[in-house]
């Protein structure tokens, strides 16, 4: 019998097992929500630092009209305050744009400022400092007072400058940052701008924070974006599939154990219930073994009983002759003397046969078949039962056909199988303790050549005694040995016959014997003189 896995045969190592099953799926559950938490941070990041690119390089290309503006003039005029204002109010993250002269050894100042409400007019010392080094057509990025607010400035040419104030929380709009992002926006100087969720305060066991870093594509504007995320350890291991996988797994580990517990329980109960067969099959090989050794002790007793009881039969068939002849030599050959003696000789003779073929069974040699009449054999037994019959008053019917039915058999034998299904069949009719008691034989042609039927009206075969009715030492009766139907049933195919049984409709049983016909009746029985 196969064995169980070790966790599944004990209530401890099984809680082991699906512990460490539990703690195998948390395991996988955390590195791959994991995983994925860090691909959502890197995809949110690279999002954010394409939108913020762009952005800033519009910051360049506004820079760049509004010098071309300013140069395209002799003196600034209304067109340049325009384009500026209509440039607030589409890129509200640029809340000022100033014009500045720059006038060395003069001072600097405004020529022209355009502001959002967020903004502020620049300090033309400031923008004039800044852009002191820069040749014309370049851009500079300053710093500015305000928290996340810096400055982009472009010196035009000697004389002139342009500054944009832009507001760095205004990069990102607020549908682009996830509710779980922290971002920051940092220059070689520090940090410009920090917006979005707060770090917790207490990260936890299992937390860690997940970053995405890279700077912005920009020439003038060294901006580095910042993105992370605080992961504590249930967004690592949600509580909600951990509870439902530890409860499915302890349900099928728990019916895993029970199949395996019914299944060793059922292989034990097959192995109790083979051993008891194989105990049943020795008990009853012993009985066998024990009734077949009854059986040739009883053999030898018949051969010690038929050679004793030879010599009384001879000399009973010799005397019964010798009177035969006394009777006919003295005129009483029709006297009813005459009849007696004459079924004296008869049954002498069978007697006589029956030894012999006892003997010949004893010693194992069979008799020799020849072709005989069944008919009228069928009919010398039919007789001879009538008297037991009549006795226990059960009526006996007889259905013989008018013309010989030659088959190859010996007679004596066959005598036996009727005479035994007679029996029978009687035994059967006594025990239901019916008046109307009745048993027939009959003699019919057969497809295969004769059926010899034996019917009565008794109690019928039981159905789980017919199957086994043929079977050597059993018997359906309480003191059978078993043996009758047995011997007639090897009689009858020594005979390339067959004997089978089966219920009537009407009730009763039917026993039938069949027989191959012969040509033709080779021999002819010795009739009583």
């Amino acid at each position: 019998m196969r064995a169980r896995p070790t966790f599944l045969r004990s209530s401890a190592a099984l809680a082991g097992g699906w512990l460490l099953l539990v703690a195998a799926f948390g395991l996988y559950s955390a590195e791959s929500h994991r995983q994925a938490l860090e691909l959502d941070v890197s995809e949110s990041g690279r999002a954010l630092q394409r939108a913020v690119s762009q952005r800033v390089a519009q910051h360049d290309a506004h820079l760049t009209s509004l010098s071309a503006l300013g140069l395209a003039q002799a003196q600034p005029s209304e067109d340049f305050d325009l384009v500026a204002k209509s440039i607030l109010r589409f890129y509200p993250r640029i809340v000022a744009i100033d014009l500045i002269r720059l006038a060395p050894g003069e001072g600097a100042s405004v020529v022209s400022s355009a502001t959002s409400a967020d903004g502020a007019t620049a300090s033309p010392e400031e923008v004039s400092k800044a852009v002191a080094a820069l040749t014309a057509g370049k851009a500079a990025y300053g710093a500015d007072a305000r928290p996340g607010h810096y400055r982009l400035m472009k010196r035009m040419n000697d004389t002139m400058a342009v500054s944009l104030d832009i507001d760095g929380a205004k990069l990102v709009e607020d549908e682009e940052l996830p509710r779980w992002a922290l971002l920051r926006l940092a220059t070689g100087e520090g940090t410009l701008l920090e917006m979005g969720a707060a770090a917790p305060a207490d990260t936890g066991f299992l937390a860690r924070t997940i970053r995405f870093e890279a700077p912005i594509a920009s020439a003038t504007q060294p901006l580095r974006l910042s993105l992370q995320r605080h992961v504590t350890l249930a967004a690592l291991l949600p509580p909600l599939p951990l509870a439902l996988f530890a409860a499915i797994s302890l349900a099928g580990l728990v019916l895993v154990r029970s199949l395996l517990r019914h299944r060793q329980e059922a292989a034990l109960a097959r192995e109790a219930a083979e051993a008891a067969a194989r105990r049943e099959a020795l008990r009853q090989h012993e009985t066998k073994l024990a009734h077949a050794l009854r059986i040739n002790s009883m053999g030898e007793m018949a051969s010690g009983i038929a050679h004793e009881l030879t010599q009384p039969l001879t000399a009973l068939l010799s005397q019964s002759q010798a009177g035969r002849r006394l009777a006919a030599a003295a005129g009483l050959t029709d006297t009813p003397v005459a009849g007696v003696l004459a079924a004296n000789v008869l049954q002498a003779k069978r007697a006589a046969d029956i030894l012999v073929r006892l003997r010949a069974y004893v010693g194992r040699s069979a008799p020799e078949a020849g072709v005989h009449d069944l008919s009228r054999h069928v009919a010398d037994i039919v007789a001879l039962s009538r008297i037991d019959l009549d006795r226990r008053g059960i009526a006996l019917d007889v259905d013989l056909p008018e013309g010989p039915a030659p088959a190859r058999i010996d007679p004596v034998e066959i005598e036996q199988v009727i005479h035994n299904l007679i029996r029978n069949a009687a035994d059967a009719v006594s025990e239901t303790g019916r008046a109307d008691g009745r048993v027939r034989v009959a003699l019919t042609p057969d497809a295969a050549g004769h059926a010899i039927r034996v019917f009565d009206n008794g109690t019928g075969i039981a159905p789980d005694i017919l199957p086994r009715l043929f079977e050597p030492f059993f018997s359906g009766k309480p003191d059978g040995m078993g043996l009758g139907l047995s011997l007639c049933e090897s009689i009858v195919e020594r005979f390339d016959g067959s004997i089978s049984a089966e219920n009537a409709a009407a009730g009763g049983a039917v026993f039938t014997v069949r027989l191959p016909a012969a040509d033709g009746i080779e021999e002819r029985e010795e009739a009583a003189e």
